[in-house]
């Protein structure tokens, strides 16, 4: 006899690649082929597919079973998407169709063009008119919005149902549901009185009237609640699923923790562009073709040369300084580059902190005295260290003064305005983000090439004004 304690357990989750497939394709091996499929994990498979040719693809697809290639299918590309629907004939469409989820559907639908959201209309209108007007409705809603992601595929159940009734039903409708964990409970005019856990459900006295032991105290979103806010009452309260009602109250569809995954992705990856100065770009880098990212990067920088010329212009005001004075022009990169990395430090932490909904607007001036507070302790630091440095590069030479003004006052000055335009810089960090945010501006925005191209002008005017101010004779 085998000793069980000396026996090797086997992962189920055994790595592989597209050359693993396109060896049972060339070998038209059609039965290992399906299940292979079968066995391994959607995601994965959808993975490896985007590495194959689009002719190996199709054969999976006409080959293998719907009812597995659908989930596979809602895993891929939206470009991928379109040239499997263009390959596929009206049938195998169809067939792909109704086996995926309304809004894994509306997903593919929505970003394809005219004439391929005519043909996959078509065929969801054969045997499924209901489904085709749903589809109809979800385009109609904003992108950005609740409605938008929403499904419609849950289960409902009727105020005063006994628990055996509601266990029947959850038996006839549950299995294409997108979760039967929370039951949805309306009244007769379907607007939503209470969500009902399965556990409690199961737990309960068959003639238990429903009401009993539903809960009342529930959260619910609207079809235009913007999505982000949606994301954020899911981590606020730690919720897998969400109800969506109309504006009457009625219940319309749910909002499952997957689908707000995806939506805190997109908005990461969104706010993540913006704050490189770059319009949010949503296909993948690879696949998003040279004149799409340079269009999307050559607004701001156009916006950031044109601003560049206002330093130029502050320079050139104040060039008689650097005339009498030519060692002052050896520190403004380090002041300029100094004050934007500062601010950028500020405004990416306050802009992660109203993202995720740590701080509000009611919160500013504590955040904003909070940073000034760090840039006055950050700023001392940098600026004593900065002092003892420039000492350190004029008096050995590393950078040479040619004028008659002592080193340690020019020391003085560079220091004093690093100090100073730090702690600027601290607060302006913490207020830009603020400012958009209560003019319904996104807050990244705000950050990354905005509050350098501010600092970097500021930074400039202070030096100037300052080296006057500090060394005699200017």
């Amino acid at each position: 006899m085998e000793d069980k304690d000396n026996e090797i357990i086997v992962s189920t989750h055994d790595t592989f690649s597209s050359s693993d497939i396109v060896q049972l394709i060339d070998k038209k091996d059609i039965a290992n082929l399906r299940t292979f499929i079968m066995e391994h994990k959607a995601v994965d498979i959808a993975q490896v597919l985007e590495d194959m040719s689009l002719r190996n693809i199709l054969f999976i697809f006409k080959t293998v079973k719907s009812e597995y290639t659908a989930e596979i299918f809602s895993y891929l590309e939206n470009d991928l998407q379109q040239d499997i629907a263009n390959g596929l004939s009206d049938e195998e469409v169809h067939d792909l169709v109704d086996e995926l989820s309304t809004d894994d559907l509306v997903d593919f639908v929505e970003d394809l063009p005219a004439n391929l959201v005519k043909k996959i209309l078509q065929t969801t209108n054969r045997n499924d008119l209901n489904r085709r007007v749903t589809i109809n409705a979800f385009l109609r809603f904003k992108k950005d919005s609740a409605g938008s992601i929403m499904t419609t595929e849950f289960v409902e159940l009727k105020a005063g149902m006994k628990a055996s009734d509601a266990l029947k039903r959850i038996r006839e409708v549950g299995r294409d549901a997108e979760t039967i964990s929370s039951l949805f409970v309306i009244d007769s005019s379907r607007h939503l009185v209470g969500v009902l856990y399965l556990d409690e459900l199961i737990f309960s006295n068959e003639d238990t009237i429903i009401d009993e032991i539903m809960n009342d105290d529930f959260l619910s979103v609207t079809t235009e609640d913007d999505r982000e806010d949606v994301a954020t009452l899911f981590k606020k309260y730690d919720i897998q699923v969400m109800p969506v009602v109309n504006k009457e109250q009625r219940l319309v569809g749910i909002i499952t923790i997957d689908d707000i995954m995806d939506v805190i992705e997109d908005e990461t990856t969104e706010d993540i562009q913006k704050m490189a100065g770059t319009t949010p770009v949503t296909t993948p880098y690879l696949k998003t073709s040279i004149l799409k990212l340079a269009s999307s990067r050559i607004v701001w920088l156009l916006v950031l040369m044109v601003s560049a010329t206002l330093t130029g212009l502050i320079i050139s005001k104040f060039e008689f300084l650097i005339a009498a004075i030519p060692v002052l022009s050896s520190f403004i990169p380090m002041l300029m580059d100094t004050s934007g990395n500062a601010g950028n430090q500020s405004t990416t932490t306050i802009t992660r902190a109203l993202a995720v909904g740590d701080i509000g607007i009611k919160d500013y001036w504590h955040v904003a005295l909070k940073e000034v507070a760090v840039g006055l302790l950050t700023g001392l630091v940098i600026a004593l260290f900065n002092f003892a440095w420039i000492l350190v590069e004029l008096n050995i030479g590393i950078i040479k003064n040619t004028s008659t003004v002592a080193s340690w006052l020019i020391a003085l000055q560079v220091s004093l305005t690093l100090y100073i335009i730090i702690v600027l810089a601290k607060f302006l960090g913490a207020s830009l983000p603020m400012l958009g945010k209560l003019i319904h501006v996104d807050p990244a925005l705000m950050a990354g090439p905005l509050i350098t191209t501010i600092l970097d002008t500021i930074s400039l005017i202070l030096y100037f004004i300052l080296a006057k101010a500090i060394i005699p004779g200017l």
